[in-house]
């Protein structure tokens, strides 16, 4: 969960006070008047919003030994046609924004290895997929990436931003 910062919920704030007190219904019902030498309080509700960039990061998607069995292979195998560079970075999150790991997964299989696409085992494209996604920096945990496709579906890349 991801609390926003105060200088991003004040503006909020300001514009939902000023907004509910124009509308008739909306105005607050007359309270006690405040004598000039009292200080009023001052209490300003938050509320937490979670964004998926932080649902993201809430997740874990591969073991550190399944990333290194993909690093492995991806050095042996994927570096004589590609450079690691095209799988990580500005241009890699571009292309993948708003994608899921289900969608990377329906790429490379479908795609790789040029000379025999689909052809390699499943967990070999799961394992490169884990070093893809540990080059991008996304939370490693307890549990491998598995061949469900729906759950694959389910881990977002690099969500969009408004």
């Amino acid at each position: 969960m991801r609390i926003l910062p105060v200088s991003r919920v004040i503006p909020v704030v300001i514009l939902t006070l000023f907004g509910c007190a124009t509308s008739p219904e909306a105005a607050p019902a007359a309270g006690p008047a405040v004598v000039a030498d009292e200080v009023a309080p001052v209490v300003v509700e938050t509320e937490v919003i979670e964004t998926e960039e932080a649902s993201a990061a809430a997740l874990s998607y591969y073991t550190d030994t399944q990333a290194s069995r993909g690093d492995r292979f991806f050095r042996e195998t994927c570096l004589s046609c590609h450079t690691s560079s095209e799988f990580r970075g500005r241009s890699f999150q571009r292309t993948w924004r708003g994608r899921s790991v289900g969608d990377l997964y329906d790429e490379i299989v479908y795609t790789m290895p040029d000379d025999n696409p689909g052809g390699l085992p499943t967990q070999t494209y799961l394992d490169v997929i884990a070093y893809v996604l540990r080059m991008n920096r996304f939370p490693e945990g307890d549990t491998e990436l598995e061949a469900d496709y729906d759950v694959l579906l389910e881990l977002p890349l690099f969500p969009r931003t408004p």
